[in-house]
């Protein structure tokens, strides 16, 4: 049982290096890519939208 709680506490030390030399994971950060990534999107479908529309025009023009 000893050996057992060791290696957890081993673990838990290590994780806890781990995080101040990374510093602390930022659950905001996740979500500023996705809101990122979904700008990015919504930009280019707006663009490809444009595009159809000028092709319509250019056509009828």
């Amino acid at each position: 049982m000893s050996t057992q709680s060791d290696i957890k506490m081993t673990d838990q030390m290590e994780r806890d290096l781990i995080e101040r030399e990374l510093g602390p994971r930022s659950p905001s950060l996740v979500a500023d890519v996705k809101s990122a990534i979904f700008a990015v999107q919504h930009m280019l479908s707006r663009l490809q939208n444009q595009a159809r529309k000028a092709k319509i025009v250019y056509a009828n023009g």
